[in-house]
């Protein structure tokens, strides 16, 4: 039998010693990991999901501390509920309407103010603190834009862990708005489109978790009987104000070459592709368009093409009759001027959790409200 040597001894006992350590680091690190996840589910709070069971039943389920509440109650007609598990809900009654009315022909004009963000993926105190320091809410976080329009151009959904407050938030604040003669427009981003879709690939692990719990599939807690659900579904993807188009990812060349308009546009993802089958929608060269690359809730071109060019910008201005575009989707350090103020990006990288931006309109000059509050002429 051959004789180990001392050295062969050593250096084989060091590497079952550090096989031995690592095994034991990792089961230390898994059970930390599993201790850190129950500490964070039991600390789990979510607004209010609110289902239409049947035309006189409503179920409304929500998050407190970690467990699931429910409460179920007759719908005859307009209806209140006051329940206090987020900001949203402490003092405030929420009015569950069933039926909202969806216009494709999103045009206004006569506007004396507009203030624009995208992108705000959960991230719902960030959101709040920049609303407030651009006077666009006060204090109270109630609507302080008078006559003026706030547009959300899309992405509210996904990355974040508070997306359901901004939601009940901005349900709140379309309210208060229309009551002084103002506007809230929120537009659905592609983010919007893939939580209808049923696609959860950036859906917060808070969120997999709700729906754990609820015992539905994350896709169903919006689904068509369910308020938000429905009220999202109302939602425009492009809109124009004073001649100012606005839409998630921007209008490419081929857009305006296929003769696709605002109006156009919207009709096509209300009836067309919004829950119907994705197969089925890709099938026909339209929803196809309206659903890839080049399409109004994806296209970078405007950023991304080295071959995109102010004429380009010009072109697609003036098929659409319009004189900027305003877009979200493409993420920039704040908010920024391209091709001499034709076009304007509004992704100011709120969903790191860290800055953000607003794009204001008013007098016919665009400015950039800071999250200090400051307003710099772009």
């Amino acid at each position: 039998m051959k004789k180990r040597t001392f050295k062969k001894e050593l250096l084989f006992g060091c590497k079952w010693l550090s096989f031995i350590v690592l095994f034991n680091m990792n089961i230390m690190l898994s059970n930390a990991q599993s201790s850190k996840e129950i500490l964070k589910t039991e600390h789990i709070n979510d607004c209010p999901y609110i289902f239409y069971e049947d035309n006189n039943t409503v179920e409304v389920k929500w998050i407190v501390n970690g467990e699931l509440k429910k409460k179920t109650f007759s719908n005859n007609g307009f209806k209140k509920l006051k329940i206090k598990t987020c900001e949203e809900f402490k003092s405030k009654y929420i009015k569950i309407k069933p039926s909202i009315r969806i216009d494709n022909d999103q045009k206004f004009n006569g506007v004396s103010k507009i203030a624009v963000l995208s992108d705000i993926h959960g991230q719902h105190d960030l959101f709040i603190e920049l609303l407030r320091s651009n006077n666009v809410i006060n204090n109270k976080g109630e609507w302080s834009f008078g006559k003026g329009h706030f547009v959300v151009v899309g992405d509210v959904f996904d990355r974040g862990d508070k997306v359901t407050e901004t939601l009940w938030f901005l349900y709140n604040l379309e309210q208060q708005a229309k009551k002084t003669g103002g506007k809230v427009h929120y537009l659905l981003g592609n983010h919007e489109v893939m939580i209808l879709e049923g696609n959860d690939k950036y859906v917060h692990d808070k969120y997999k978790w709700v729906s754990q719990q609820m015992g539905i599939p994350h896709k169903e807690l919006f689904g068509k009987e369910t308020l938000l659900g429905e009220w999202i579904r109302t939602k425009p993807v492009a809109i124009s104000i004073n001649n100012i188009a606005f839409v998630h990812a921007g209008f490419s060349p081929e857009f305006t070459e296929g003769k696709y308009d605002i109006s156009t546009v919207n009709q096509l993802f209300h009836h067309d592709i919004i829950d119907h089958d994705k197969e089925t929608v890709l099938e026909n060269d339209d929803l196809k368009f309206m659903l890839k690359k080049k399409g109004p809730i994806w296209y970078r071109g405007y950023f991304r093409d080295k071959d995109f060019t102010k004429e380009k910008a010009q072109k697609i201005l003036e098929e659409m009759g319009m004189k900027h575009i305003v877009v979200g989707h493409t993420s920039m350090k704040r908010v920024l001027s391209h091709f001499d103020g034709l076009i304007y990006s509004v992704d100011s990288s709120m969903k790191k959790g860290k800055y953000a931006e607003l794009l204001i309109w008013e007098d016919d000059q665009f400015f950039r409200g800071t999250l200090t509050g400051e307003l710099t002429k772009i």
